[in-house]
C-alpha cells in the first residue's frame, strides 16, 4: 500500500512544472548592532547557497534566483536574523545586516560560547531526516543508534550514550535516571538550529557533557502547520504546531515499526522469523511562552514492547514512561532559571522465557536552580565579557526498582569569559573554570581554555581542558536484575586532560572543508562488562581516546549540493595493547547529496558504522555496515509531499548484537502550512 501510494503521489506531482527564474546578485556587510564593528565568520545563507562573512564583514552571492527569497544570517554569540528579499533581475542588492550580541544559552542559563562550535539549520535537518535521531546521525561525527525501540541517544568521539548533554531551549532532556537523551522524540520541523560543542564540555555546560553538548533551538513564531506520515511495518505519526502571540505549541504522536522479519541466529535454529513486540507508541508535547521571561512546559509519554534479543526473545514484556518538565528562564545581565521535573517508568513481563515474572515501577521528582551575572571585561587590548554562575540540582526517587529513600543532589560554581582582540578582533580566547560537589563525592575541579583565530576565509580553533561527571543514577541506586549486578562504589568519570585543534576553510559560494583532531585520557570511564560468570555490571576503566573528524560541503552548481564527513575515534583501555572499548566504533562516515531544482527536491544519504567489539578483549567483532537513504519532495505552495526510503539496500543492521533493525522501509509524509 505504501509503495503504490508513494508512486501515485510522485507521478501526480511530476505533472506540475517548475518556473524558471533569472539570477541576480546580492552583497553586503554584517555588523555588530551595538558597536557598529564588522562581524567576521557569520554564516549567510539564501536557500542552498551559503557564504561566510570576511574580516570586514563583507559577503556576496553572485547568482541568486530572482524570486522571493529569505536571507538568513547566523553567528555564534549573536541572535540570528532572517530577512525576506525580492531580488530584481539584473540589479545588485546591497545590504547591511546588524546582529544583536547575545551569549550562547546552555543548561538553562546563559554561558559563553566557545570557538569551534558547529551549527546546522532547520532546512538542512529536514533533508537529513524527519526526527533528530535520523537528521543528526553521521553529522560532524555524531552517531545515533538505538537498541530495538529504546531511546535513540547520540554518541560522540567514542563516548557512551550517557556522555552527551542535550539541551532543548536551554533545558536538558537527558533522563535523570539513565543519563540518556532520546532524539527520536524531537521532530526536525520543530527545530530552527542545532549547535554542537564537541569534546569535554562539563566545565561550561554541566554533568553528562564529557564527550560533547548538543544545543537545540526550537522554532518560534510559527505559522500553524500540520504533518502526517505513514510507513512500512505499521509506522505512522502526526504532528501539529503553531504560534499565537507569545505562545508557541507543538504536539507529536508516533507509532513505531513492528512485526518485521529478521535472520534467526544458528543457536536458535537459523532461518527467518518475525520480530514481534518490537513496536510501541511515543508522544511529546510542548508549550513555550516568550516574554520578559521564557516559560517552557514539556511532556513525553511512551509505551513499547520489550522484545529481548534475537537469542532470548520476550514476547510478553512491556515498558512505559512518562515525564513532565516546567522551566522558567529570565535572560539579561543578571540571569536566572529554574525547573521542576516529574517522571515515572514501569517495566513488566508476566511470562519471561527465563527467571520469575516481574513488575517494576519507579517514580521521581527533581528540580534545578541557577543564578548568574554577566559583566563587561577588558584585559589590555582584549575586550569581552565574563559570567559567574551558581547551580544546584536535587532528585528524589521511590518505587520497586529503587533503594528506599534514594536521593541525589549536586551544586556547582562556574566562571567563564569570552575575549576578542588583535587586528579586526581576529583572535578569540574563552577560559572557563568549574567546581562541582555532589552526593558522596569531594569537590571536583574542571578547567578549560578555548581559542580561535580567523583571517579571511580561514579559521583556526583549539582547546585544552578537563571534565568530570558523576555516575548515572540507574547504575548506583537500582536493584539488581536478572544477570545484572549494580555497583554503588562507582567512581566519577574524569577527563584528566584533552587537547584538540581544528582548521576550517571557506572557498566561497558555500563550499567549505574542516578538520578537527583530538587526544586525551579518561580516568574511571564507566563501562558495562560481564564477569567470569557472565554477570553484567558497570565498572570503572582508564582509557585513552584520540581521533578526529574531516568534513566538507560542496555546492557543485545552483541547486546541487554535496557534503560528507569521516570520523575516527580510538577509545582503548589504558593498558599495553589495550583493545577498543566495546560497542564503540572506531570509524563512522557520512555522505549526502541534495538536488533542489525549483519546487522539487531530491536527496540521497549514505552512512557507515565501523566494526564494534562486543567484549573488552577485542575479539568476535560485529561487522561494519552501511545504510543508504533516499528521498524525493515536491512543494506546492503551502503544501509539501515527501516520499523516502530508509535502508534502501536492506542491510538489516545490528548496532548491538541481537537487536536487528527493521531493514528496508518506505514512508510518505504530507505537510500543510497555513497561509
Amino acid at each position: 500500500m505504501i509503495h503504490a501510494g508513494l508512486l501515485l503521489a510522485l507521478a501526480t506531482l511530476a505533472a506540475v512544472p517548475a518556473a524558471a527564474q533569472a539570477p541576480t546578485r546580492i552583497s553586503g556587510r554584517v555588523i555588530d548592532a551595538t558597536s557598529g564593528d564588522p562581524v567576521a565568520g557569520a554564516e549567510v545563507r539564501i536557500g542552498e547557497l551559503t557564504v561566510v562573512s570576511a574580516p570586514d564583514g563583507a559577503f556576496a552571492f553572485g547568482s541568486v534566483p530572482s524570486a522571493r527569497v529569505e536571507l538568513r544570517v547566523r553567528r555564534i554569540g549573536y541572535a540570528p536574523v532572517r530577512l525576506p528579499l525580492d531580488p530584481v533581475p539584473g540589479l545588485e542588492r546591497v545590504l547591511t545586516v546588524s546582529l544583536t550580541p547575545i551569549a550562547l544559552r546552555l543548561d538553562s542559563v546563559t554561558v559563553t560560547a566557545a570557538p569551534g562550535a558547529i551549527a546546522i539549520t532547520g532546512p538542512d535537518l529536514l533533508r537529513r531526516g524527519g526526527d533528530l535521531s535520523l537528521a543528526l546521525d553521521g553529522w560532524q561525527g555524531v552517531s545515533v543508534r538505538r537498541a530495538g525501540n529504546g531511546p535513540a541517544s547520540p554518541q560522540l568521539r567514542g563516548g557512551g550514550p550517557d556522555e552527551v548533554l542535550v539541551l532543548v531551549d536551554g533545558f536538558a532532556i537527558n533522563d535523570p535516571l539513565t543519563g540518556r537523551a532520546d532524539l527520536s522524540r524531537i521532530a526536525s520541523r520543530e527545530v530552527s538550529a542545532v549547535t554542537l560543542l564537541p569534546g569535554a564540555q562539563t566545565v561550561r555546560a554541566g554533568p553528562r557533557a564529557v564527550a560533547g553538548v548538543l544545543l537545540i533551538e526550537t522554532r518560534h513564531h510559527l505559522q500553524p502547520e500540520a504533518t502526517g506520515w505513514a510507513g512500512s511495518h505499521g509506522s505512522m505519526g502526526l504532528r501539529f504546531g503553531g504560534s499565537l502571540g507569545g505562545f508557541t505549541a507543538s504536539a507529536t504522536g508516533e507509532r513505531l515499526a513492528d512485526d518485521f522479519s529478521y535472520d534467526v541466529p544458528e543457536v536458535r535454529g537459523g532461518g527467518r522469523a518475525n520480530r514481534s513486540n518490537a513496536g510501541g507508541e511515543q508522544y511529546a508535547a510542548g508549550l513555550t511562552w516568550t516574554g520578559p521571561a521564557t516559560v517552557v512546559v514539556r511532556g513525553t509519554a511512551g509505551n513499547r514492547g520489550l522484545p529481548g534479543t534475537t537469542t532470548n526473545p520476550t514476547p510478553s514484556a512491556s515498558a512505559s514512561d512518562h515525564s513532565v518538565l516546567i522551566g522558567v528562564r529570565r535572560p539579561g545581565t543578571v540571569h536566572a532559571s529554574g525547573s521542576v521535573q516529574w517522571l515515572e517508568t514501569r517495566a513488566d513481563d508476566p511470562a519471561p522465557p527465563t527467571g520469575a515474572a516481574y513488575d517494576s515501577y519507579t517514580h521521581g521528582v527533581g528540580g534545578t536552580l541557577e543564578l548568574g551575572r554577566r559583566l563587561p571585561l577588558a584585559v589590555a587590548a582584549w575586550r569581552g565579557d565574563a559570567t559567574v554562575t551558581a547551580e544546584a540540582r536535587g532528585d528524589r526517587f521511590a518505587g520497586d526498582g529503587i533503594r528506599p529513600g534514594t536521593s541525589f543532589s549536586q551544586a556547582a560554581l562556574r566562571a567563564e569569559a569570552r575575549l576578542t582582540g588583535g587586528r579586526a578582533d581576529a583572535w578569540t580566547l574563552a577560559p572557563a573554570a568549574r567546581l562541582d560537589l555532589w552526593t558522596g563525592s569531594a569537590v571536583r575541579t574542571s578547567l578549560r581554555l578555548d581559542g580561535g583565530w580567523q583571517r579571511g576565509r580561514t579559521s583556526l580553533s583549539w582547546g585544552v581542558g578537563s571534565a568530570v561527571t558523576p555516575p548515572v543514577l540507574a547504575d548506583l541506586f537500582f536493584r539488581e536484575g536478572v544477570g545484572v549486578r549494580l555497583n554503588p562504589d562507582l567512581r566519577p568519570e574524569r577527563v584528566r586532560w584533552e587537547v584538540e585543534g581544528g582548521v576550517r576553510r571557506d572557498f566561497g559560494g558555500g563550499a567549505a572543508a574542516a578538520l578537527r583532531l583530538f587526544a586525551g585520557r579518561v580516568a574511571d570511564l564507566i563501562v558495562w562488562a560481564p564477569d567470569a560468570r557472565f554477570i553484567w555490571s558497570p565498572r570503572n576503566f582508564d582509557v585513552v581516546r584520540r581521533g578526529g573528524e574531516l568534513t566538507g560541503d560542496w555546492p557543485i552548481e545552483p541547486g546541487l549540493r554535496v557534503s560528507g564527513g569521516l570520523a575516527y575515534a580510538a577509545v582503548t583501555y589504558d593498558v599495553p595493547g589495550g583493545a577498543q572499548v566495546q560497542y564503540r566504533p572506531r570509524v563512522t562516515a557520512d555522505a549526502a547529496a541534495v538536488w533542489s531544482p525549483g519546487a522539487w527536491s531530491a536527496d540521497v544519504r549514505w552512512h557507515l558504522i565501523g566494526r564494534r567489539y562486543p567484549n573488552s578483549a577485542g575479539t568476535n567483532p560485529r561487522d561494519a555496515f552501511a545504510l543508504l537513504d533516499a528521498g524525493l519532495e515536491r512543494r506546492l505552495g503551502d503544501f509539501t509531499v515527501r516520499g523516502e526510503a530508509l535502508d534502501l539496500t536492506d542491510t538489516r543492521a545490528e548496532f548491538l548484537a541481537g537487536y536487528p533493525s527493521p531493514g528496508r522501509r518506505f514512508a510518505l509524509t504530507f505537510t500543510l502550512v497555513a497561509p
